[in-house]
């Protein structure tokens, strides 16, 4: 089998269906929130982001932005692995009690977006629990899709 060709053409294909995806190269700018800096074929544009999942405008917080540069020259940046493998970093298991404890529960668990946090927990409920029965359409979103599809 000629696998470049094989790849070639699946790429092909998600061109021909409109389907290939190409990611937008943004930067944000601290104090314009939601304008960002739009970069494409050696051009720079001003534009407005209306999808930011910063809701609350937290990355953009002086404060907040103040505690991240701060734990970063404590301790790096970046995982460094995941959490089974090389363990999970001090300040993120305090976070996890503090939501605990802010919803009167024995733990707390973040993840790393809404995506996985649909797919994940959806999977495992459905999974574990007895003959359950799971109805979804083609309509809900795709991180409910994939977790119903993994349980």
């Amino acid at each position: 089998m000629n696998y470049q060709r094989f790849f070639e053409d699946a790429i092909d294909q998600l061109h021909a269906e409109r389907r290939y995806r190409v990611f937008a190269d943004l930067e944000r700018m601290v104090g314009k929130f939601p304008r960002a800096i739009w970069r494409s074929n050696g051009r720079a544009q001003e534009i407005t982001v209306w999808c930011s999942n910063d809701y609350l405008g937290m990355g953009q917080n002086e404060d907040v932005i103040a505690a991240f540069q701060s734990a970063a020259s404590k301790m790096g940046s970046g995982a460094g692995g995941t959490r089974n493998i090389s363990g999970t970093s001090n300040p993120l298991v305090e976070l996890e009690q503090e939501l605990a404890d802010l919803h009167g529960k024995e733990a707390g668990l973040v993840f790393t977006s809404g995506f996985v946090s649909n797919e994940a927990s959806i999977s495992t409920i459905a999974r574990l629990l007895p003959n359950c029965l799971v109805l979804s359409d083609e309509l809900n979103h795709a991180s409910m899709i994939e977790g119903v599809r993994r349980s």
